[in-house]
């Protein structure tokens, strides 16, 4: 005899059961995908915590490609303009921070290093006198940095103004008395004005301290 089943509820039972299946594992996907994704400002901070890392292990190239990553989301993050333009001043890539650091003063005006490092780079690259501006800020936002009127007077020798070097020097050391750098800069600068015993005295200076650091 044979049987006659219904199998209508069957399929339908089936039907439902593979929707609700559906169902789950959609959920179970966007549950998923909302853990693993990452808010621009997470991502800044990671690739930011990235560079940090790289360039204190001197991996330069690395912290570079960590820290542009920033910027294509967050072109005016001067924290990270200001350690790219380190990175590049320190590699010599001064076309590039000069790019970088003009971007940053452009967005800050205020901080005196952006405009030390954009000073340094276009001294680097010949450009005396945007050299001297940059610089002349540098100094303007603070005062005492030693740096900057090292660099000042680099530029005022450049020129043959050896006065005005020597003033920068002499205020180099009395900020930073172990910069050996402004005691050997003094020399020359004094040695070109003819002024022998006071070049000595710089050079014998220079000498003594830098055997000391031996």
């Amino acid at each position: 005899m044979a049987l006659n089943i219904d199998t209508s509820e069957f399929q339908f039972f089936l039907r439902a059961v593979t929707i609700n299946i559906k169902r789950l594992i959609n959920k179970c996907i966007d549950l998923y995908n909302s853990m693993f994704q990452i808010s621009p400002e997470s991502a800044q901070e990671i690739h930011t915590e990235r560079g940090d890392d790289l360039m204190k292990k001197g991996n330069y190239d690395g912290a570079i490609k960590a820290f542009r990553s920033v910027l294509l989301t967050d072109q005016s993050n001067a924290d990270v303009l200001l350690k790219l333009g380190r990175i590049y001043t320190l590699r010599g890539l001064n076309s590039e921070a000069v790019e970088v650091l003009r971007t940053l003063t452009g967005i800050d005006e205020q901080i005196p290093e952006a405009f030390y490092l954009l000073g340094s780079a276009y001294f680097a690259c010949d450009n005396n006198s945007e050299a001297e501006n940059t610089l002349n800020r540098a100094v303007a936002l603070n005062p005492s940095y030693a740096e900057a009127y090292y660099k000042l007077g680099l530029i005022a020798d450049a020129r043959d103004d050896h006065d005005t070097a020597i003033t920068a020097y002499l205020k180099t050391i009395n900020m930073r008395p172990d910069y050996i750098k402004a005691y050997q800069s003094l020399g020359f600068a004094y040695e070109a004005k003819g002024l022998r015993d006071e070049a000595v005295k710089y050079f014998k200076k220079s000498m003594e301290m830098e055997q000391r650091n031996c």
